[in-house]
């Protein structure tokens, strides 16, 4: 699940998610949530729940919930699924990292290159 980069002479060791290898695991197991979708229907749920893992700096899923909603409107595209069927799919994703203690970046606010630093 986690890459790890070396960066210099001095290198620290960084560990990140692998998203391909994420996403590749859910479209093996994206039945067991709404079976009578494609996949394509469960990508951006499942790219909502990585990503808000990921930037949600330790918080709760439930606490992030109202506005994972909001940005699902946003990122839906063409996914048949509405948020209700999205929401678990979101949380599956979510929850697996959490389960595995994946890291989380931690998003310096003024980054000017919107890079992500991983703890």
């Amino acid at each position: 699940m986690n890459a790890k980069l070396f960066y210099g002479e001095q290198s620290t060791v960084v560990e990140a998610v692998n998203m391909d290898d994420e996403i590749a695991h859910w479209m093996r197991h994206y039945r067991n949530y709404v079976p009578r979708f494609r996949s394509d229907d469960y990508l951006p749920a499942l790219k909502l729940g990585l990503d808000a893992y990921l930037r949600g700096h330790g918080q709760d899923f439930d606490d992030m919930a109202d506005n994972l909603q909001l940005s699902y409107v946003r990122v839906r595209g063409n996914s048949r699924l509405d948020w209700n069927e999205a929401l678990p799919v979101a949380m599956a994703a979510w929850t697996r990292l959490s389960e595995r203690g994946a890291p989380q970046a931690l998003v310096d606010q003024e980054s000017r290159f919107g890079f992500a630093t991983i703890r």
